[in-house]
């Protein structure tokens, strides 16, 4: 089925020239991510979760079609969907009941019944996993679906002890770190080897279309790129967090060629020096939180990570993005532009401002 957007084969081999020069440290201005939508969608499509699993397929995707030829792609925007199930998919797969909430369109992952210590949990690979075959069948119909002209990105996989909070409850979780730090070590190491395995199964779907690799986040990348995570390090120590998470973050980086890290606000900033170290993780996406002041609130941190070596992508409205540039370059920024509703034309307006700082 074919699809009407405002895109086409030379913006594609534009959005690979760019974005490989960033990558290569190459591009002196910074990466811009703006998305303009006329009309507005009348409607959040975007957990999946709400639709019960025997909805067509079809169906879902067709609302989505509407979205993506309505939208303008500015920047370095791309034309993408991901298959949006909530965070930390991986869960369902291995057994954690799953149910959305209305109220706030929320996915949540439930702890495993009938579970009393970590020893009974034993996390495998079920192909026969119903939540699992969702995922890969809408995987698989969107890019058969959309072909070369959008870029279908991977669900939400999760962090390994996200993962693993979602089937044994964050708080019970929390002191089994102390308790049975030895099963628990045994339970990261084995989630991260379905995290990787699931990984493959779904890019080898996702890069038949030939457009490059995407996640949920707003990064592009030519080859296998991903936005790993561990929003459950907020509540641990640094110690801590090089025992259980760097293992699992090091693994998945090796089998990257494009690794970036999800750093979910203030208490995950104490583990940012031991994420600077990871030779393979190519860049640090700060998300400062709920109530905080957006990535130009955060001056210093924001420079540190670029500063680092690694990319940085960040999440600004127009004024922001224009302190940051005017403050600290552009260069190995990534501005995702949020809060904003602009027309095309301010959209571009705004561009051609931003750009012309130096």
């Amino acid at each position: 089925m074919s699809i009407n957007l405002r895109f086409d084969q030379r913006d594609w081999e534009r959005i690979a020239h760019d974005w490989t020069a960033w990558w290569a440290g190459e591009l002196d201005r910074p990466m811009v991510v703006l998305e303009v939508t006329e009309p507005a969608p009348d409607h959040d499509w975007s957990q999946l979760t709400k639709f019960g699993l025997d909805t067509p397929i079809d169906d879902v995707l067709d609302n989505w079609q509407r979205i993506l030829e309505a939208t303008h792609f500015l920047g370095d925007a791309f034309p993408k969907w991901w298959v949006n199930f909530g965070p930390g998919t991986l869960a369902a797969f291995v057994g954690s009941r799953v149910s959305w909430t209305r109220e706030t369109d929320t996915t949540w992952f439930w702890p495993l019944e009938g579970v009393e210590t970590l020893n009974d949990i034993r996390p495998a690979y079920d192909p026969n996993n119903p939540w699992w075959l969702r995922v890969r069948a809408m995987t698989e119909r969107a890019v058969e679906r959309w072909g070369s002209q959008v870029l279908v990105g991977m669900t939400d996989l999760g962090g390994n002890l996200d993962i693993l909070a979602a089937l044994r409850g964050s708080d019970q979780l929390l002191l089994d770190l102390t308790d049975d730090p030895e099963n628990v070590t045994r339970l990261a190491n084995e989630i991260t080897q379905l995290w990787l395995r699931y990984y493959d199964e779904l890019d080898a779907i996702t890069s038949r279309a030939g457009l490059g690799s995407a996640c949920w986040g707003p990064v592009w990348s030519p080859t296998k790129g991903y936005m790993l995570q561990c929003d459950f390090s907020y509540m641990i120590s640094p110690r801590m967090f090089k025992r259980f998470v760097m293992p699992d973050l090091t693994a998945c980086c090796a089998h990257l060629d494009y690794g970036f890290y999800h750093l979910d606000g203030k208490g995950e900033i104490p583990h940012l020096d031991q994420l600077i170290s990871i030779e393979r993780l190519r860049g640090i996406q700060w998300q400062p939180g709920d109530g905080q002041p957006l990535a130009d609130g955060w001056l210093e941190l924001i420079a540190k990570i670029r500063d680092s070596g690694k990319r940085c992508q960040i999440y600004v409205d127009r004024k922001g993005a224009l302190t940051v540039a005017r403050e600290l370059g552009g260069k190995g920024f990534l501005m995702h532009i949020i809060n904003d509703h602009m027309t095309v034309e301010e959209g571009q307006a705004f561009l051609e401002e931003l750009h012309a700082i130096r």
